[in-house]
């Protein structure tokens, strides 16, 4: 049997698991697989001990200071606190450092504000920033710490629960790493009375270093903080090229500007922001003048072994002009610091930053306004993916809510598609002359090139690299079939849908140069889609000896299942402008589960309940049943495999399904002036699966990462610092005036200016093995 295991160090398909409840659940949970494992080598890898640490480790005071910590029966933030800021400050003083000093603020009792996803849970217990933000949180009170201001986070543990200590202070680093786009990594650090661990997290992973003790390895605390100063020449720290934007309050929502070599844009505003520990792409929108139009920047920290880069995609899409349908491009290329593009290995895994300028803007598929022109849009993204596969022989791979727009614009300099075969959108075809699409499809990063894989293969490691045979895409929305790797027991299709003959008349007109012969397809002598069930093929299916899985691979009428899943997910949700109340919530929360809860594994698919059952009625907001007779039929075409039909149908058969149940019925509701306004603010309000009481949660964080109140919230202390205090009081100054001026860009251009010489971890190996030697005796 192949072997059906995707072959890159880092999975193309998306997280699958749903929102944790708590603290502990949420850090283990988030994770990349085998971080916590320690990492003997940590700091030969990932530290600078300069010759500074070799000097400053035998300092009385610092020892001192460690032992109070290694003797706390309690969690005490205050000496954990000290310590870090004296050790700081000797850093500081012997570098000779022109840059801000780093200080350490106790902040457990308050969640860091302005994370890009809205993340309202979970506050790491102290958090080192630069000490210019420390004058201006003790000018005002008021002021919390944002996430974007954050340098370095810290976790403090009794030693009873120290083992919990890195999971939970992983999952801190993995949300900065999300709202520091001008840090490639962070570094972060587990504290206990046991001893202490160093961690750093970047889009490659999450690596932890073994648990040094606090009587021999204080040195680990001096090279830690070392790093943050002056961090490894060869470890990617900054990207010169995005900084905050100047002149506003650096404590509220942040903007960024964007260096893209020719030009600087300002004012850039955060967009999307991709999970940790990914590609974690981060999406911003520019600053522009309506002249000029949108601009989006892209970044995205690539895989080296993706065989497809998405601006390639984009070329070839693009290759006779803007192709209606999608995002317009202006270039990709390799974000670099100083001539070399910003590269980070982890556990084998290499990313490279990347970035796209794309031309085009527009809003999320939930701002439509009716479900006329959702359903509209959703024939055009059909169209569209049709279109990519038979003109430009592409396979998207991943389409979801995040990768489609609606109410899109281009920038006054795109080139005009000059190319012969134009996709022929649903207005077009309702109203006789050229439309615009109704929605854009966007997000090439998992789109395969099937011209190029025809017949070749090429070797990663013994493994055969396939990309057809992986499963790619986002859990939500992912084909079945795609989800576990093998054709689907399922069988029994429905016949190609039929056209009204009025409006079937302008189908045929507007697609009357469709040389594929599908546009006009009809069955006949009992066929669906031209083909007839294979029992041969059922019966090894149903033997179960991996007959399905050798069948697999990715189809387009996979991409066109993932349209259906995205149609539903907006269905479920949508609710009426001024509604009345909904009573069938209870059904509607039964099946929304069943879809939110759907992972990407070899087991059950919990969605098969939503289109086997086949009861929209009783799903739909009691104002738009009328769209159930659509939903029935979508699903009755997309639920049966069509790869147990011989002879195959045409790739791209389940399109055509679609796209004419979704025509007939716009076209009839058009006819009869039936349409629905959208609450584009509110969707239908559903009950959070809940294994335990949890605190209300006041709106959603983007990108699916739900994170209530409780989550992550602090156990009880009776440490000799107690709860942190507001304002001043809280916030404790390491001793010494730090110099003025902007600590972002001065830490930041303190390192770019940096010469330094070769790393020595002699100095903590030393002490590591001093303390082996004492053990031994």
């Amino acid at each position: 049997m192949s072997d059906h295991t995707v072959h890159l160090k880092s999975t193309p398909v998306k997280p699958t698991k749903p929102p944790p409840i708590n603290r502990k659940e949420m850090s283990a949970f988030h994770l990349p697989p085998d971080c916590l494992i320690p990492d003997t080598d940590f700091c030969r890898t990932w530290l600078n001990v300069h010759d500074v640490v070799k000097k400053l480790v035998l300092d009385e005071e610092l020892r001192k200071l460690a032992e109070a910590v290694h003797k706390s029966k309690e969690t005490c933030y205050k000496k954990v606190e000290t310590l870090l800021n004296y050790a700081s400050r000797l850093i500081y003083n012997e570098l000779g450092s022109t840059s801000d000093p780093i200080v350490f603020v106790d902040n457990h009792s308050f969640i860091p504000t302005n994370h890009p996803n809205e993340i309202r849970g979970g506050a790491p217990d102290v958090v080192g920033i630069p000490e210019s933000v420390l004058k201006k949180l003790r000018a005002d009170e008021r002021n919390r710490i944002p996430w974007h201001l954050i340098f370095t986070a810290v976790e403090e543990k009794t030693a009873a629960d120290a083992k919990d200590g890195p999971a939970q202070c992983g999952a801190y680093l993995g949300y900065a790493n999300q709202a520091r786009p001008d840090m490639v990594g962070m570094y972060g650090l587990s504290v206990s009375p046991r001893g202490f661990q160093i961690q750093y997290s970047c889009s490659s992973g999450l690596v932890t270093s073994e648990e040094f003790k606090w009587t021999a390895h204080v040195g680990g605390i001096l090279a830690y903080i070392c790093t943050l100063y002056l961090p490894r020449p060869d470890v990617a720290f900054w990207d010169t090229t995005v900084s905050l934007a100047t002149g506003r309050d650096i404590f509220g929502p942040p903007l960024w500007d964007i260096d893209v070599g020719d030009k600087v844009y300002r004012n850039c505003k955060v967009r999307f922001v991709g999970q940790p520990w990914t590609r974690m792409t981060w999406v911003a929108e520019a600053e522009t003048d309506d002249k000029e139009g949108p601009t989006i920047i892209k970044d995205s920290y690539r895989d080296v072994q993706t065989r497809f880069k998405e601006g390639d995609i984009y070329k070839i899409l693009h290759k006779e002009g803007s192709a209606p349908g999608f995002a317009a491009i202006d270039r990709e290329y390799e974000v670099k610091y100083k001539d070399i593009p910003i590269t980070i290995n982890v556990n084998q895994i290499t990313r490279i930053k990347t970035r796209l300028v794309m031309k085009t803007s527009g809003l999320p598929l939930n701002q439509c306004k009716n479900i006329v022109d959702f359903f509209k849009g959703m024939y055009d993204i059909l169209e569209a993916h049709r279109w990519m596969v038979a003109e430009r022989k592409l396979l998207h791979r991943d389409i979801s809510h995040a990768n489609i727009v609606v109410e899109a614009k281009d920038a006054s300099k795109i080139k005009t598609f000059k190319g012969t075969k134009a996709p022929v959108f649903i207005n077009e075809v309702l109203m006789g002359n050229p439309q615009p699409p109704m929605a854009r499809l966007l997000d090439m990063d998992n789109c395969a090139r099937l011209d190029a894989l025809a017949g070749k293969a090429k070797t990663v490691g013994d493994a055969i690299d396939q990309p057809l045979r992986y499963r790619t895409g986002t859990p939500k929305f992912i084909a079945r079939s795609v989800s576990v790797g093998e054709v689907l027991p399922e069988y029994g299709p429905m016949r190609m849908p039929t056209l009204q003959s009025d409006i079937a008349e302008k189908y045929n007109h507007a697609y009357h140069d469709d040389i594929s012969k599908l546009r006009t397809f009809s069955d006949t002598n009992g066929s669906t889609h031209g083909g007839y069930p294979d029992p041969d093929g059922i019966a090894l299916i149903q033997m179960d000896n991996g007959f399905a899985a050798d069948m697999f691979e990715h189809q387009p009428f996979h991409d066109a299942e993932s349209v259906y899943w995205c149609i539903t997910a907006f269905v479920l949700l949508a609710k009426p402008l001024n509604s009345a109340v909904d009573d069938n919530n209870d059904a509607f929360n039964k099946m929304w589960r069943c879809l939110v809860e759907h992972e990407v594994t070899e087991d059950n698919d919990t969605r098969s309940v939503l289109i086997q059952r086949v009861k929209w009625k009783q799903w739909l907001h009691q104002d738009l049943v009328f769209i159930a007779d659509l939903m029935n039929s979508l699903s009755l075409q997309v639920r049966p495999e069509w790869a147990l039909l011989t002879p195959a149908p045409d790739p791209l058969h389940l399109h055509e399904a679609m796209q004419r149940l979704i025509l007939q019925h716009v076209h009839d509701w058009e006819k009869n002036k039936i349409n629905v306004e959208l609450d584009t603010v509110h969707s239908r309000t559903f009950t959070p699966i809940e294994h335990k009481p949890m605190a209300p949660v006041d709106k959603h964080p983007r990108n699916c990462q739900v994170i209530t109140p409780s989550t992550l919230g602090k156990r009880g202390s009776n440490a000799v610092a107690g709860l942190a205090q507001s304002g001043s009081k809280r916030l404790r100054k390491m001793g010494g005036d730090g110099p003025q001026g902007s600590a972002l860009d001065e830490i930041k251009q303190a390192w770019v200016a940096s010469q330094t010489g070769p790393v020595a971890p002699e100095a903590l190996r030393n002490e590591n093995e001093e303390d082996d030697e004492s053990a031994s005796e």
